[in-house]
């Protein structure tokens, strides 16, 4: 028997048939045992029905992705053996139910184990076919070498709420998997992990760090318009609002949430919300309105595939240019992306505070991959990132004001950043609107006045990338021999390309971009101007960030990309081999 530093489990079959609860269960309890995870949900655009899996690797460090050969495959129908039967490494195990008479042809002669064994007879013996995910539970509690006292426990928690004749059969319908595979194994080894330490650690979804990032960040209002795979963000707000003292609204649609953000941010609060490309493209008209009024309005965009509906359950990161070019006219805002589920949570609480310390949209752009998949991250420090509220007055030093005279709330300063109050200060009136407007925002068509403004809302953006990390830096060498460059889910699989490349001999560095815009350029040139070649990693069809480098770079000979469009997260194997392409 060997000890192995990670297994990946992967179960399938048709949504409904409770694959995600059975992949809950499971990383619940080792989550809490100190085992590093992280999962990956894939199914189709519909309620129920359809093709779905849920993956699961299981590690003793820390990990960034969901890697790619599987280990042991749990199949409820012969969809799932085809569809990813390829995928399971030499060694590995395939069970099928056998009520599907699977055809197990195509592993003759790989070195994996396939198993026909009766989960939904199994299942039906306990009363009911909803049992088979428990079943197929115990079966993979039995396959990964892990106690059953855990699992036990487990299952009657979830089902506390049923009657005890439903809580004893489900935990028969595990014994019963648990058992069928270790008859079926019998005194066959199989590989092991080592029991890790204890950690403090949290299993949650991106876009619960994304809620629990606002809230920390001191958010208590939220005007969201459902949207598949955002919605997860308003549906834990309205969770926890009661207890914090928030508001949240689902409004009638995207431009009304929005334009309710704005007026809450225009009263004082930290408000937000939240959606995918579809809802990005009717907020356009909106966020130029908060460019020219300088609110600090922060909107959260969970990248999907698109265009249009596109493949809502699939990732991309194919909203670059919408967040940096959506809205009309000249116009001025700051788009972050994070580049973990970690950063999730805390790269927003950054996101609220230079919204309100440059008085501009932010968009906050984590990727689907990100926003709809768990992993296990350290325990949130609460106080690592503070709060931040920029140039806003205080009421008591607000000088006197004479009539007519308003508050200079567009002052031209040399910084770009003007004094703000909110509605109800004394001595604080202004005028706020969607015109081009003087110092105290009264509508100003003077071609000097329009100039002088413009330049403003874009002189105050050109210190965002030195008050704020623009990249999380893996960079190693002085010289390398390829930079690659990475955005939101593609970290993972970047940071174990590298290490494989490495090990081989190649100098490679790595960047993994926060800031996309303002763009970076002079952060970045270092790094650039010292590599012989750079790697652009990004999921869309365009290039929509390499053509930023483009614009904004020299020396663009040495630039190519690595580009994924089908709707997978990248894999190690996928970027290692477009990195050597250059090498």
């Amino acid at each position: 028997m060997q000890k192995r530093k990670d297994f990946i489990w992967k179960m399938g079959g048709q949504q409904g048939e409770g694959i995600e609860s059975c992949g809950e269960i499971l990383a619940t309890i080792l989550a809490k045992e100190g085992y590093s995870l992280y999962s990956q949900r894939l199914f189709a655009s519909r309620i129920k029905g359809g093709h779905t899996t849920f993956a699961l690797r299981i590690a003793l460090e820390q990990i960034m992705t969901v890697g790619e050969y599987i280990d042991f495959l749990v199949a409820l129908d012969q969809e799932t053996v085809d569809m990813h039967g390829k995928e399971v490494r030499e060694g590995g195990f395939i069970i099928c139910d056998s009520k599907v008479n699977p055809n197990f042809e195509a592993f003759e002669g790989t070195g994996v184990t396939c198993l026909a064994l009766p989960i939904s007879e199994t299942a039906l013996q306990q009363g009911s076919l909803l049992m088979r995910n428990i079943v197929a539970l115990g079966m993979s509690v039995a396959l990964l070498g892990f106690e059953t006292e855990l699992f036990l426990t487990a299952i009657k928690a979830r089902f506390a709420k049923k009657s005890e004749d439903i809580i004893n059969k489900n935990l028969q319908a595990f014994q019963l998997g648990y058992q069928l595979v270790k008859e079926q194994l019998g005194d066959v080894e199989v590989d092991t992990l080592d029991k890790p330490e204890p950690k403090d650690q949290m299993f949650l979804l991106g876009n619960e760090a994304l809620a629990l990032g606002a809230i920390a960040a001191g958010s208590r209002f939220m005007a969201s318009y459902p949207i598949t795979p955002a919605s997860e963000v308003m549906e834990y707000m309205i969770k926890k609002m009661d207890k914090i003292g928030a508001t949240v609204v689902q409004t009638e649609d995207e431009i009304a949430a929005c334009m309710m953000a704005m007026g809450g941010v225009y009263a004082g609060v930290r408000g937000f919300t939240c959606t995918s490309g579809p809802g990005l493209s009717l907020m356009a008209e909106s966020l130029s309105m908060a460019s020219m009024a300088e609110l600090p309005m922060l909107v959260i965009d969970v990248q999907r595939s698109g265009p249009s509906t596109g493949m809502a359950t699939k990732v991309e990161t194919s909203d670059i240019d919408a967040a940096c070019y959506n809205a009309h006219g000249d116009y001025s805002n700051i788009v972050i992306a994070p580049t973990s589920i970690e950063e999730c949570f805390y790269e927003i609480q950054h996101a609220f505070n230079l919204a309100e310390q440059y008085q501009c949209p932010v968009i906050f752009m984590p990727d689907l991959q990100q926003g709809l998949n768990k992993q296990s991250v350290p325990t949130f420090d609460l106080n690592r990132v503070g709060i931040e509220r920029g140039n806003l007055m205080k009421e008591e030093k607000l000088p006197a004001l004479e009539a007519p005279k308003y508050f200079k709330r567009f002052e031209l300063t040399e910084s770009g950043i003007s004094p703000r109050t909110i509605p109800g200060m004394k001595n604080g009136l202004f005028l706020s609107t969607g015109l081009e407007h003087n110092e105290e925002g009264k509508p100003a068509e003077a071609p000097s006045m329009h100039v002088a403004q413009t330049d403003k809302r874009f002189r105050k953006l050109s210190t965002v990338a030195d008050v704020y990390e623009p990249f999380l830096n893996n960079a190693k060498h002085e010289e390398a021999d390829v930079l690659v460059i990475g955005i939101n889910s593609s970290r993972g699989a970047i940071e174990e390309a590298v290490v494989e490349l490495e090990a081989e001999g190649h100098k490679v560095n790595h960047l993994q971009l926060r800031l996309i815009k303002p763009f970076p350029k002079e952060q970045l040139l270092p790094f650039y101007n010292s590599a012989k070649k750079v790697v652009i990693c990004e999921q869309n069809a365009t290039g929509q960030l390499t053509n930023l480098f483009r614009i904004n770079m020299p020396n663009k000979e040495k630039l190519s990309s690595c580009l994924k469009y089908d709707g997978n997260p990248f894999t190690t194997s996928y970027v290692k081999a477009a990195i050597k392409e250059v090498l």
